[in-house]
């Protein structure tokens, strides 16, 4: 029997930001919002404002939901022959929770709202998705050469945009841009990879062990079958 594909939660997400932060920028009183940030469209009171915030919503709530997958694949990677460590299985779910409900509350918040409380909701985005790229580098290097990739590719990204906005040489709307859109890159391969490992068969019997070595600055790994 065929089994039915599934779209990834990521790519809804992603789906839903593209729909409605462009819609609204079309639609948006302010066409100087993007010297400012992405946020400018979620305060401004009007139809735009609506419609950028309620995406925000949505797709935060999808990203939330897209713990549930992660944490489950995590749980049977050892089986199908990667073993995570218990606190990875446990945090990773939990920052891509994190990642999602500071999205929604980005949404719930908007500038024009209280400035205070939509910063931190802002910040706690930044702060989930550098605490997710940190568990890749100590806990996921041997998952996927293209996520290690794609993680090396973010935090250059991350630490070079920050440079630039710093320096004035970008405006925060471009870092948010590039940030947002390596983190969700990385978080879409995540969970395809992940997705595999809740149906993937045993690699060893009881009369066997895998063990895969991976340094820490190292995008390739090695397995030794004993």
């Amino acid at each position: 029997m065929q089994r039915t594909r599934r779209i990834p939660f990521v790519l809804i997400a992603a789906g839903v930001l593209c729909g409605s932060i462009p819609a609204s920028a079309l639609t948006s009183s302010d066409p100087n919002w993007w010297l400012s940030c992405f946020s400018r469209l979620g305060a401004l009171g009007d139809d735009s404002s609506a419609i950028f915030n309620v995406g925000m919503m949505l797709a935060g709530s999808v990203i939330a939901l897209t713990a549930v997958p992660i944490g489950i694949g995590l749980r049977g990677a050892s089986p199908a022959g990667f073993r995570a460590p218990r606190g990875a299985v446990t945090v990773v779910p939990a920052l891509v929770a994190a990642l999602g409900v500071s999205l929604i509350l980005v949404g719930v918040l908007p500038l024009s709202f209280n400035v205070f409380a939509h910063e931190r909701a802002a910040n706690g985005a930044l702060a989930s998705s550098a605490g997710l790229l940190l568990m890749h580098r100590i806990h996921l290097r041997g998952l996927s050469p293209l996520l290690n990739r794609i993680a090396l590719a973010a935090v250059v990204v991350l630490v070079l945009g920050m440079a630039a906005l710093i320096g004035g040489v970008i405006t925060l709307t471009i870092f948010e841009a590039l940030a947002f859109g390596v983190v969700i890159t990385w978080l879409h391969v995540l969970e395809t990879q992940v997705r595999r490992f809740a149906v993937a068969p045993r690699t060893f019997s009881a009369n066997s062990q895998q063990i895969v070595l991976s340094p820490i600055w190292g995008t390739r790994t090695s397995g030794a079958t004993v």
